[in-house]
């Protein structure tokens, strides 16, 4: 059986569509081979059809959002560490739920980036980090960018990045050649001074490298548990 996981490209288009923009979720899940193959392990609220999808946001509780980030490759959460993330660890990055007693879309793609920062950093250097593109922590109105915004913008640059030329580059230009492809999205935000602009890029760019960070660990430990006996006969 072919696991289902999504890049976080694709887990964008997604967060979009539960925001209550583009197609509805069942949609977007329905062109991918793993699902079409088996969708029992797709959360069964990303498998409602309804028409609200398409124009009204839709909150999402701890458990959904725990089934959702698991969807993505590279991530692993479970229901305690997001409680404990939630009610102490960023607390202050995320606040209380704004829908009700669900989070917003926004809330759930802020937590997608701690986690992926989270591999590399303790809370308190990703509080630091995330201060510079979203201001006042608990206080979404001064964001210089929306969570959604700034996970989209790393996805989409992780997604473009071809393996193969990738682990061709050494560190430096690997280093270099994410910052030439972030630096594109300044257009984006024409509001933005360059001086607004460049710590902006560089909390990007360290947060794309924290994901890459996160890949060669796990393929690390993949290959010790494929080759243990081999090591430890």
């Amino acid at each position: 059986m072919m696991q289902f996981q999504l890049t976080r490209k694709q887990m964008t288009n997604l967060l979009y569509s539960l925001k209550g923009e583009g197609q509805e979720p069942s949609a977007i899940l329905a062109g991918f081979e793993a699902y079409q193959s088996d969708n029992n392990q797709i959360p069964h609220f990303l498998l409602k059809r309804n028409k609200k999808w398409s124009n009204q946001e839709n909150g999402l509780s701890t458990n959904e959002i725990v089934s959702l980030a698991n969807l993505c490759e590279l991530t692993s959460l479970t229901s305690s560490s997001l409680q404990n993330w939630i009610k102490r660890d960023v607390k202050d990055l995320i606040g209380a739920p704004e829908l009700g007693k669900k989070y917003s879309i926004e809330q759930v793609a802020m937590l997608l980036i701690v986690k992926d920062l989270k591999t590399v950093f303790d809370f308190e250097k990703i509080r630091q980090l995330l201060s510079v593109v979203f201001n006042t922590l608990s206080d979404r109105s001064d964001d210089f960018m929306s969570p959604l915004a700034f996970y989209e913008i790393y996805a989409t640059v992780l997604d473009s990045l071809d393996e193969s030329s990738s682990l061709s580059l050494n560190d430096r230009q690997l280093e270099n050649h994410i910052i030439s492809k972030v630096h594109l999205y300044n257009r984006q935000f024409p509001d933005l001074s360059q001086e607004q602009w460049e710590p902006i890029k560089n909390v990007l760019v360290i947060t794309i490298l924290a994901v890459l960070a996160t890949h060669l660990q796990l393929r690390t430990q993949l290959y010790l548990n494929t080759n243990s006996h081999l090591i430890f006969p």
